[in-house]
């Protein structure tokens, strides 16, 4: 879909905030509702009100070029109408990728490409995916809709920085080869995060220690 449910929002931007990029690429458009929000937070908020006095570069990418409508104009800088790996070549190097309710539409072999790729080009990756993928296909017309993956922590455990986040429904995953802050590691109450991270870590243990 083009759009995508609230209950990931505040974790999501949470950390953008904490990680305050000054250029990031918003991977999979659809209507322009993560632009908008990141527009928001990092100039709006920081009181660059009028769009002459914005400091963070915005990029987007996106397959589907029906989706385009006139937020696209008004918050991103550029986009880029085109798979996510021809639009990544196309774009300038940035802090931080944010891919959200689009891994699920990756074939396995292409998604690895994607991941490699983002790293190389960003300091830090930030993915969102749901734990069980509802079944779909074309929506508006869009064939790149389709639901054809499921994605864990663990498939990501070849990455040296990993922070793990979730929802009851939703992975939310930062990503990085460099390093993660202290001070995004602190979401969630203490006791969820011992939790999660205790259930996330045992199968990144393992998958490590048979990868050595």
């Amino acid at each position: 879909m083009p759009t995508s449910q609230p209950r990931t929002l505040t974790v999501i931007h949470s950390i953008i905030q904490k990680l305050a990029p000054q250029s990031l690429i918003d991977l999979g458009v659809g209507h322009g509702k993560t632009g908008v929000l990141t527009r928001e937070y990092l100039d709006i908020m920081r009181g660059n009100y009028s769009p002459d006095t914005w400091k963070a570069r915005i990029y987007g990418i996106e397959v589907f070029e029906d989706y385009r409508n006139p937020l696209w104009d008004y918050v991103y800088d550029s986009v880029v109408i085109a798979d996510a790996l021809d639009g990544l070549k196309q774009l300038p190097d940035v802090d931080l990728i944010v891919a959200l309710d689009i891994w699920e539409h990756f074939e396995p072999d292409y998604a690895q490409q994607v991941l490699e790729t983002c790293l190389e080009k960003a300091q830090y990756l930030l993915i969102s995916t749901p734990k069980n993928p509802r079944e779909q296909g074309s929506v508006f017309g869009n064939v790149a809709e389709t639901h054809v993956s499921r994605w864990e922590p663990v498939d990501f455990a070849q990455v040296p920085h990993l922070m793990v986040s979730s929802t009851a429904q939703d992975w939310i995953l930062l990503l990085s080869r460099k390093s993660i802050p202290e001070s995004v590691r602190v979401f969630g109450s203490p006791k969820a995060r011992i939790s999660e991270a205790l259930r996330v870590a045992i199968p990144l243990w393992k998958v490590r220690q048979c990868n050595r």
